[in-house]
């Protein structure tokens, strides 16, 4: 884990050059019908960043309890730390591709 502290005004913008070469580096080990990426609606986003304190998008990988892959997003704090009361909101019902692929310009699909 690192420990790095978590940078709220952090710029994340990268080149469509920089995205294609990193997505690209991992769907060349990727197997054939493996989870490439997950699409959200724009209100799983507003939802999280709209909760009180809300600073950021911390997403995990995870699995269903069949031992597909899916991905969690929690809020997080300007420390970094997920926001985790009773009230808070996490996400995950995201489209997975495959099988929803269409509209990618980044990923390759089988």
């Amino acid at each position: 884990m690192s420990s790095l502290s978590f940078d709220a005004s952090r710029d994340h913008r990268i080149t469509r050059e920089e995205a294609a070469s990193l997505v690209q580096a991992f769907q060349s080990h990727a197997a054939a019908g493996e989870h490439r990426a997950s699409a959200f609606n724009r209100s799983a986003f507003d939802q999280l960043l709209a909760q009180p304190g809300a600073a950021g998008i911390r997403i995990y990988r995870a699995c269903h309890r069949d031992g597909s892959p899916t991905m969690v997003m929690v809020a997080v704090d300007a420390k970094g730390v997920d926001i985790d009361s009773p009230e808070a909101t996490f996400v995950q019902n995201s489209h997975d591709c495959p099988p929803f692929c269409v509209g990618s310009c980044l990923s390759t699909t089988d």
